[in-house]
């Protein structure tokens, strides 16, 4: 992120989500010059969203993190995020700053490129379709227009994800030497693979066949 993309005055300020943006806010707030501010209160007892129900994810989400006013308002906001994976909790916070933080403009930005794939190591992300990102990356992958459109559906004034090849740089190891399954589509063994097959084509019929009901 440059200065050209976001003006930067003295009503400008970084914030983080707590407590997992924290590193990231304070790096790009150091970088641009400006105060990073905490702004959000985070609820210790919500526990994580991503892995619940969808009806349980936006009541989580609505309970997770109070905005305070007295930071926010009139400000313009780079809100840094660690994740998207949903959206479930982007889009209930974006609102939330708007309506009870007061805040003039709201600016994403997100320390992970676009998750499009479900992790089948471990983690609870079971299909594609859960996933925000691949409906709008398309086989453009990561393009301003993307994020442009992705911004428009959030209802933020911008949005930027990292860029994959950040991620083995940020921590000095070479790209084969990390699971970027997630990230990119290529996953670390063949069932992995193979699953990603069988999600990914899900997911294109799943799309085309919405398409059809639309039309």
């Amino acid at each position: 992120m440059t200065r050209k993309e976001i003006p930067i005055d003295s009503d400008t300020i970084v914030v983080p989500v707590p407590d997992t943006s924290k590193a990231a806010a304070d790096a790009m707030a150091f970088r641009l010059g400006i105060p990073c501010r905490e702004g959000l209160i985070r609820n210790r007892y919500s526990g994580r969203t991503f892995i619940e129900g969808n009806r349980a994810r936006k009541v989580k989400a609505a309970m997770k993190y109070t905005p305070l006013r007295e930071v926010l308002e009139g400000k313009r906001v780079i809100l840094v995020e660690d994740s998207i994976v949903r959206s479930t909790t982007m889009k209930v916070l974006l609102k939330r700053i708007r309506e009870l933080g007061g805040a003039r403009e709201i600016h994403v930005r997100v320390a992970c490129p676009p998750i499009v794939g479900p992790c089948f190591y471990g983690l609870d992300m079971s299909t594609i379709d859960e996933l925000y990102a691949p409906k709008f990356l398309g086989n453009g992958g990561l393009t301003d227009e993307a994020q442009i459109r992705m911004a428009e559906n959030l209802e933020c004034d911008s949005l930027r994800y990292l860029p994959i090849e950040s991620i083995a740089k940020a921590i000095d190891l070479p790209h084969g030497h990390l699971c970027q399954a997630c990230i990119n589509g290529e996953y670390p063994t063949p069932f992995g693979q193979k699953l990603y097959g069988i999600a990914r084509t899900n997911f294109v019929n799943g799309c085309a066949a919405k398409r059809t009901y639309d039309s």
